[in-house]
C-alpha cells in the first residue's frame, strides 16, 4: 500500500514537470558572417534566413550579444526603415531579414566579434498556478567585423538595359551595380537622349548611394510628355568618383498608347497572423506582371464566414514593374468564430486575374481547454502529493 501510494504521488509530481514541446523547430543561415575592411562611420548590411521546421506556425526573436551588440539592428528586407525584434513564420517555412551593422566613428582599428541569435517565443503564458511550460530554443550566428580605417571607393558596373516604352510613360534606364569598397558609392549616370541623330535631352543622375558589399539598381526615368512616337537612341555613360566606368547606347520606340500588352497573374493568396477573435490578420495576394508594360495593381476580396458573406477587403494601388512579382496587402479584424474562406482577385489596368481563394478556422476560445489549463489546479494536485507523501513516512 505504501509502495502504491509512493508510485501515485511520484507520478503526479513528475507530471507536473514542464516538457519542451516537440513541435518547436528553429535554424539559420549562414552560420557565421564576416564583414571585411569596414570603414568608421560605415553602415553595411547582410542578409540571414531564419527557418521555422516545426509544424505550427511561430515567432521568433532576434537579438545581438557581444562586444559590438549596439551596432546591430534587425529589419524586414522589404521594410529596411521599420526596425524589427521578432518575426513570425509559418510551420515548415522560412523568413529573410536583414541585418544591418552602423560602425561608430570613433572606435579603434581592430576586429570586433558578436553574437546573433534567432530564438523561439512562447505562444502564451502559463495560467497562475498551472503547470504549461515552453521550452525556449536559442540558434546563434557568429559575427565579425573588420574595421580598418581605409576608405575603399571601388564598383563595377553589372550591366545597363531599357525598353520600349508608350507615350507619357516614362523611360526606365537601368543600371546594374555593384559596390566593391568599403563606403556608401554614388555612381554618377549621364544620359543623353536622341532622334534621328539629333540631341532632345541631356540629363545626370547621381543621387543614389549604394552601399558596401552591395549590389543594387539605379533606374533613371525620362519623361516622354510631349515627346513624339518614333525611334530613339540613349548614350549613358556611369562613372564613379573620377573613375569613367563604362559607356553605352540603346536604342528604343516611343509607342502610342496601348499598344503594349497588359497581362498580369494572381500567383498566391495567403494569410499573415494567428486568426483569433479581436485581430487583426493580413490577407497577402502576391501579382506578378506577366505582360510588357508597368501595371497599377489591386487586391479585392470578399469575406465568407460559414458560408455567409461579412465583408469586402480591399489593398492599396501598387504599381507592379514588367517581370516583377508585388505583394498586395489587405487587412481583416475577425470579430466571430467559424470558418471563414476569403475569395479574392487582383484588378490592374482595367483587367482582372483569375479568382483564388483560402479558408482559415477561428476557434470561440483563445485558450487551449483541458483540466491543467484551470488556475491553481496544478498548484492543488502538487499539495496532494506533497500531503499524501508526508503522511507515508508518518506511519513508517
Amino acid at each position: 500500500m505504501k509502495l502504491t501510494a509512493a508510485v501515485i504521488a511520484a507520478f503526479l509530481i513528475l507530471s507536473l514537470c514542464p516538457t519542451a514541446n516537440a513541435t518547436i523547430g528553429i535554424g539559420i543561415s549562414p552560420a557565421s558572417i564576416i564583414i571585411s575592411d569596414t570603414f568608421k562611420g560605415g553602415s553595411y548590411e547582410r542578409t540571414i534566413t531564419v527557418f521555422n521546421s516545426g509544424d505550427e506556425t511561430g515567432t521568433f526573436g532576434l537579438t545581438a550579444e557581444g562586444e559590438c551588440a549596439e551596432w546591430i539592428s534587425f529589419c524586414k528586407e522589404d521594410e529596411p526603415d521599420i526596425p524589427l525584434t521578432e518575426i513570425t513564420i509559418p510551420g515548415k517555412d522560412k523568413a529573410k531579414v536583414l541585418v544591418k551593422f552602423d560602425i561608430p566613428k570613433d572606435i579603434a582599428n581592430a576586429d570586433y566579434t558578436t553574437t546573433v541569435y534567432a530564438h523561439s517565443i512562447p505562444k502564451e503564458e502559463a495560467p497562475e498556478g498551472g503547470a504549461v511550460a515552453h521550452a525556449v530554443v536559442r540558434i546563434p550566428l557568429e559575427v565579425l567585423i573588420q574595421v580598418t580605417g581605409t576608405q575603399i571607393l571601388k564598383g563595377t558596373v553589372k550591366s545597363i538595359t531599357t525598353a520600349d516604352i508608350e507615350i507619357d510613360y516614362p523611360l526606365k534606364i537601368k543600371v546594374e551595380f555593384k559596390n566593391e569598397g568599403n563606403v556608401v558609392a554614388k555612381p554618377k549616370i549621364a544620359v543623353a537622349i536622341t532622334k534621328g541623330g539629333k540631341l532632345v535631352d541631356s540629363f545626370v543622375h547621381d543621387e543614389t548611394g549604394i552601399k558596401p558589399d552591395c549590389e543594387d539598381t539605379v533606374t533613371v526615368l525620362w519623361n516622354t510628355t510631349e515627346q513624339g512616337t518614333g525611334d530613339y537612341t540613349t548614350d549613358v555613360a556611369v562613372s564613379l568618383g573620377e573613375e569613367l566606368l563604362i559607356t553605352k547606347s540603346l536604342p528604343f520606340k516611343i509607342l502610342p498608347f496601348g499598344t503594349l500588352t497588359r497581362q498580369g497573374e494572381l500567383t498566391s493568396l495567403v494569410t499573415e497572423g494567428e486568426p483569433m477573435i479581436s485581430r487583426v490578420i493580413k490577407i497577402l495576394a502576391d501579382f506578378e506582371n506577366t505582360g510588357k508594360i508597368d501595371s497599377r495593381a489591386t487586391f479585392r476580396g470578399e469575406v465568407y464566414r460559414d458560408g455567409e458573406f461579412v465583408d469586402v477587403i480591399e489593398s492599396d494601388e501598387m504599381i507592379v514593374e514588367v517581370g516583377e512579382t508585388s505583394r498586395l496587402t489587405a487587412y481583416y479584424k475577425i470579430l466571430s468564430s467559424g470558418r471563414y474562406v476569403v475569395k479574392g482577385y487582383v484588378l490592374y489596368e482595367g483587367k482582372e486575374t483569375g479568382t483564388e481563394e483560402i479558408l482559415f478556422d477561428v476557434a470561440s476560445t483563445n485558450s487551449k481547454s483541458g483540466t491543467f489549463d484551470i488556475p491553481g489546479f496544478s498548484g492543488s494536485i502538487l499539495i496532494i502529493a506533497i500531503v499524501l507523501i508526508y503522511f507515508i513516512y508518518k506511519k513508517r
